[in-house]
């Protein structure tokens, strides 16, 4: 059975919130996808019987959003749709994925705060009428538009307060400000500040930029490389080195951090790091085994990860993902999710937890994952 078109509801929230959708140029095609999704619920689902596996980092990728970056790491930004994403999953054995959109987010329009925060709102309402059409299949992480703090706070609290968002997605800089930064208090402070035992932030890495003296925004990768092929985990490491010396991780202790691809380059550079922060290595070391939660997106299994194990972090702090569609022709997906379930150092009990019972188990209290 059809259900109500969701475009009014979006129109009036945004009005009641302040915000202008109007600046986007392709405000239609995407009010006009977020209808297509709840008008279009396939009756006829493949089969999910014994699918276990919790995917913890996918993307959707509407065809306005592709259209807007149609390169994301120096690579074409793939073709998605709901249907070869719900078939993707059944045959991976993949019962619910948690969505959260790609590079660049909301920050498409640089230094343009009216387009990043209209954005940002557009990108939550299509993740969250998905998760209203497959509630068994599909959970979502809000967007933010930051650096815009009293905007993204708002759209925060939006998104779990109505919208039923599991947590937040953030980049690993926002135009060219990084996690730790102190602008960025405010809006740890809320979220440590929430009812719930735990706030869950996600970690994804983009492109790093400079800002210009004349407010133009500088793509600043060193290598000649397209950045997905290692300045992304370069990325990751400057995001975790951001939030470790500015102290983010400890003044916050009821923030989780989701991080992508089993941390990047950080397990590399970790001891030499510390060795910065002497007062802090201790605490943050156990806040990185216990508060942070580590995805196979990457591929990461089945070298990659022991340099996490190798630094103390115990395996129920790993979770599955598999960056789909953007893994997609990068690499091989069933090798990537073969090179986990065949790893011979792991248990058949931790490749389960692995799969699936982890992240059961970071989401707790209000966020249910059954």
């Amino acid at each position: 059975m059809d259900r109500p078109s969701p475009v009014n509801r979006i129109i009036t929230n945004a009005k009641r919130d302040g915000i202008d959708l109007t600046v986007l140029p392709f405000l239609d095609d995407a009010l006009e996808s977020i209808e297509a999704i709840s008008q279009s619920i396939r009756s006829d689902l493949p089969d999910f019987e014994n699918a276990t596996k919790i995917d913890t980092h996918v993307h959707p990728v509407p065809d306005w959003f592709r259209e807007l970056q149609p390169l994301a790491a120096g690579r074409r930004t793939p073709s998605w749709d709901v249907d070869s994403h719900l078939n993707f999953m059944a045959e991976q054995k993949i019962k619910r994925s948690i969505l959260c959109f790609s590079t660049p987010q909301a920050n498409a329009f640089p230094a343009d705060r009216a387009k990043t925060i209209a954005l940002a709102r557009l990108l939550n309402e299509f993740n969250a009428e998905l998760g209203c059409a497959y509630p068994q299949r599909f959970s979502w992480l809000a967007v933010t538009s930051l650096p815009y703090l009293e905007e993204a706070i708002r759209e925060v609290q939006y998104c779990l307060t109505e919208l039923g968002a599991l947590g937040v997605g953030i980049l690993t800089n926002h135009e060219g400000i990084y996690p730790g930064d102190k602008s960025f208090n405010p809006l740890w402070e809320y979220l440590q500040n929430q009812e719930d035992d735990r706030a869950v932030v996600f970690i994804h890495p983009t492109d790093p930029v400079i800002r210009l003296e004349d407010g133009r925004f500088l793509n600043s990768n060193p290598s000649p490389l397209r950045a997905g092929l290692g300045e992304f985990y370069f990325e990751t490491a400057r995001a975790i080195s951001s939030i470790t010396a500015n102290r983010t991780i400890l003044e916050y202790p009821n923030i989780h951090w989701r991080v992508s691809h089993g941390a990047g380059a950080f397990p590399s550079i970790q001891d030499r790091f510390l060795i910065g922060f002497p007062k802090d290595a201790e605490d943050v070391r156990k806040a990185y085994a216990t508060r942070f939660w580590y995805d196979s997106a990457g591929p990461v299994y089945p070298n990659q990860i022991k340099g996490l194990m190798a630094n103390g972090v115990p395996t129920s702090q790993f979770v599955f993902g598999t960056d789909y569609p953007y893994g997609m022709g990068f690499w091989d997906v069933n090798a990537n999710v073969a090179a986990l379930v065949d790893a011979k150092f792991l248990s058949d009990a931790q490749k389960e937890a692995i799969l699936f019972r982890n992240v059961e188990r970071l989401w707790t209290s209000r966020f249910h994952l059954q």
